[in-house]
C-alpha cells in the first residue's frame, strides 16, 4: 500500500504544464496602392459652309410648234422662241460653266485628355496589445527541472511494482 501511495505523490508531482501559453499576436499593415487614369474625350462636330462646285452639262434642244410665242427660263437653262415660216421654233441650252452653291461640311475634331491620379494610402498603425511572457514561478521552476528525473522514478517504480509478471512474461518471450 506504501508503493501505491509513492507512485501517486510522484505522479501528482509530473505535471509540468503552465496553465497559459504566451502568443504574439502580430496584426498586418496593409498598404493600399492604387494607380488611377482618367481618360476624357471630347468629340466637337461644327458644321462649316463651304461653297460647292457642280458640274453643268452642255445640252441643246429645239422644238418647233403652231403657237405664236413662248419663252422659258431656269437657272440651269435659257431659252429662244421665235416664229419663222408660219412655224413657232424654240431652242433651249443650259447655261455653261459650274453651278455654284453653299453647302454645309461637317468637320471634327477630338481632343483627348490623359489625366493620371496617383492614390497612396499608408494607414497610421493603431497601437494593439503585445502579450509579454511572464516570468515563471518558483514551483513551475521546479517541476521543469525535475521532470526528467521524475519520469525516470515512475519507470522504476512501476518495474517495482510489477516485478513477478513483468519476470513471467520476459521467461515466456524468451522460451
Amino acid at each position: 500500500m506504501r508503493k501505491a501511495i509513492l507512485f501517486i505523490c510522484l505522479l501528482a508531482l509530473v505535471g509540468c504544464k503552465t496553465g497559459e501559453q504566451a502568443q504574439s499576436l502580430m496584426q498586418p499593415v496593409t498598404l493600399n496602392n492604387t494607380d488611377s487614369v482618367n481618360v476624357e474625350k471630347v468629340i466637337r462636330t461644327l458644321y462649316v459652309p463651304a461653297l460647292a462646285e457642280i458640274d453643268i452639262p452642255r445640252q441643246v434642244e429645239t422644238n418647233a410648234t403652231p403657237d405664236d410665242s413662248s419663252h422659258v427660263e431656269t437657272d440651269m437653262a435659257y431659252s429662244d422662241a421665235w416664229i419663222r415660216d408660219g412655224m413657232l421654233h424654240h431652242t433651249i441650252a443650259n447655261k455653261q460653266g459650274k453651278y455654284k452653291t453653299e453647302a454645309f461640311v461637317p468637320q471634327t475634331t477630338e481632343k483627348i485628355n490623359r489625366e493620371t491620379v496617383v492614390t497612396k494610402e499608408i494607414p497610421v498603425p493603431q497601437p494593439y496589445p503585445i502579450e509579454v511572457e511572464r516570468e515563471l514561478t518558483l514551483m513551475e521552476q521546479m517541476k521543469l527541472a525535475v521532470f526528467w528525473y521524475l519520469v525516470g522514478a515512475v519507470v522504476v517504480c512501476v518495474c517495482l511494482l510489477f516485478r513477478k509478471p513483468l519476470w513471467t512474461a520476459l521467461r515466456k518471450i524468451i522460451s
